[in-house]
C-alpha cells in the first residue's frame, strides 16, 4: 500500500456546537497514512475524542477524561480542552455516555462495572508480572523487559490471563535470550501463570514495523519494567507514534534495574556466552526454532507473525487486522465515513 502525506482539514465538525480549538493549544498532527486509515477522518478535537472512545470500546474499556487526553487520536490537545468538549459538544453528547469518572459510547454503561472487575483481576496479575519480569531481566543478553497487551491497561479478563512480554536482546542473541526466557515460561506455568515472551527483538533493530494506530497503541501502552535507556531508544526509533497519539509518550520513571548480584551473574554468563559458544548456541536455536514457528504460524494463518535472526514476533493471531476491521465498522455505526 502506498503511503501519502495527510494534511488535516480545517477545525470544526458539522452538526456540533463544539468550543473552537483556537487558542486552546489543540494542534492537528500530520500522518503518512493509507487512505483506509481511520485517522484520516479526524478533522477536529471532537472527532479525535470520538475516535479515541470508539477505539477503547473495541476492548470493552471506558475511559476517564485523563485517559482520553493521553490516548487522544491524531491531535495534541490539553486536558482542559478535552474536558470542555466532553461537557459542551452537542455531537459528542449524542454519541457518548458517562458515569463519573468514565466515558463510553452511548448505551455501553455496563462497561464501567466490567472495568472495575477486570481491574481487580489485574492487580493480582501485576504482582506475578513484576516477579517474572525481574527474573527475565536478569538473563544474559536481555536489555529491556516490558509488559504489553491488556494487562498494561488493567483490562485482563481473568486473574489467569496471559502476561505478555516484549523483550529487547543484545545483537546476535535474540534466539538465545528467547530460549532462556522460555525456561521461566515453563516454571511460571507450573504455578498457573501464563508468561508469553511473544515479542523479542534485537537492540539494533528497534523499529516496530509499518506505522498504524494499533502498533502506536501497543507502544504507548507498553510498561517498561527494566532497561529504561533501551526503552527510550525504542521510543526514538518509533517517533512516528507521536503522529497517532501525540499526548501518550512516554512512561517516565516506571522502569527499574536488577540488583547487583543478579547483574553480576548476568555479566558472568554473558562473558561465557559472548564468544564462539554463544554464537553456536544462537545459530542452533535459530535453525531449530524459526522453521518450526513459521510452520505453526502458517497452519494457524498467523499473518502477524514474523521470525528472522533479529526478531521473534509470535503474534500468530493477527489481532491488528481484526481490530482495524472492527474499528472501521464501529466508526461507520457512529456515522463516521471512512475510506476502505
Amino acid at each position: 500500500m502506498a503511503n501519502q502525506p495527510l494534511t488535516r482539514a480545517t477545525e470544526g465538525t458539522a452538526g456540533t456546537a463544539a468550543p473552537s480549538a483556537a487558542g486552546t493549544g489543540a494542534t492537528r498532527t500530520r500522518l503518512d497514512s493509507a487512505a483506509s486509515d481511520p485517522a484520516t477522518t479526524i478533522h477536529s478535537v471532537a472527532d479525535a475524542i470520538l475516535h479515541t472512545v470508539v477505539y477503547a470500546d473495541l476492548f470493552d474499556y471506558p475511559l476517564t477524561a485523563q485517559e482520553i487526553h493521553r490516548y487522544l487520536t491524531g491531535y495534541a490537545a490539553p486536558l482542559a480542552t478535552i474536558e470542555e468538549h466532553l461537557a459542551h459538544d452537542d455531537g459528542l453528547g449524542q454519541r457518548l455516555g458517562s458515569i463519573a469518572p468514565f466515558w463510553f459510547l452511548a448505551g455501553r454503561d455496563h462497561l464501567v462495572s466490567l472495568r472495575e472487575e477486570r481491574a481487580s483481576f489485574s492487580q493480582a496479575l501485576w504482582r506475578e508480572a513484576r516477579r517474572y519480569g525481574r527474573l527475565v531481566a536478569a538473563l544474559p543478553f536481555v536489555r529491556m523487559v516490558s509488559i504489553t497487551g491488556s494487562l498494561t491497561m488493567n483490562n485482563v479478563i481473568s486473574a489467569r490471563d496471559d502476561v505478555d512480554l516484549l523483550i529487547v536482546a543484545a545483537r546476535d542473541r535474540v534466539w538465545l535470550a528467547r530460549g532462556l526466557a522460555i525456561l521461566w515460561v515453563h516454571l511460571a506455568r507450573r504455578r498457573g501463570i501464563e508468561l508469553c515472551p511473544n515479542y523479542v527483538l534485537a537492540e539494533h533493530r528497534l523499529h516496530l514495523g509499518e506505522p498504524s494506530l494499533f502498533i502506536a497503541h501497543e507502544l504507548a501502552q507498553l510498561v517498561p519494567l527494566y532497561g529504561l535507556d533501551t526503552y527510550q531508544r525504542l521510543l526514538e526509533s518509533n517517533a512516528w507514534v507521536r503522529d497517532y497519539l501525540p499526548n501518550a509518550l512516554p512512561h517516565e520513571g516506571s522502569a527499574g534495574e536488577i540488583g547487583g548480584v543478579a547483574r553480576g551473574g548476568q555479566r558472568l554468563l554473558e562473558a561465557v556466552l559472548g564468544g564462539r559458544i554463544g554464537d553456536a548456541v544462537e545459530r542452533w536455536e535459530r535453525k531449530r526454532k524459526i522453521p518450526r514457528l513459521q510452520r505453526m504460524a502458517e497452519v494457524k494463518g498467523g499473518m502477524g507473525a514474523t521470525y528472522t535472526p533479529d526478531l521473534c514476533k509470535g503474534h500468530v493471531d493477527d489481532h491488528a487486522a481484526a481490530v482495524h476491521r472492527r474499528y472501521l465498522e464501529l466508526l461507520a455505526a457512529q456515522g463516521v465515513v471512512t475510506s476502505r
